[in-house]
């Protein structure tokens, strides 16, 4: 798995700055869809995809080990949605 840490690696040698600066800049980035995510707007990036938010219906469950009914309620849920550029690659 790949972390921001990695991923500064190469962004701050394209860019010519610094790894802290790079990682710096990316966590501001992630910050930001969040918030913006969170707040009810879908962020759209050209080519990569869709960060939202939906909204899990309330349901019935089983519970499997004792087969209790169970009531789970509704939750909101962070979601992606990719592109098509990198959905089928």
């Amino acid at each position: 798995m790949v972390g921001v840490t990695e991923l500064a690696k190469p962004v701050a040698k394209k860019t010519s700055i610094s790894q802290k600066k790079a990682r710096e800049i990316i966590n501001a980035f992630l910050e930001e869809v969040v918030t913006q995510v969170n707040s009810g707007s879908r962020v759209r990036i050209v080519g990569l995809g869709i960060f939202e938010r939906r909204v899990q219906k309330a349901r019935r469950v089983r519970n499997p080990r004792t087969g209790r009914i169970m009531h789970v309620k509704e939750k909101k849920k962070f979601a992606f949605r990719p592109s098509a550029k990198i959905k089928y690659l």
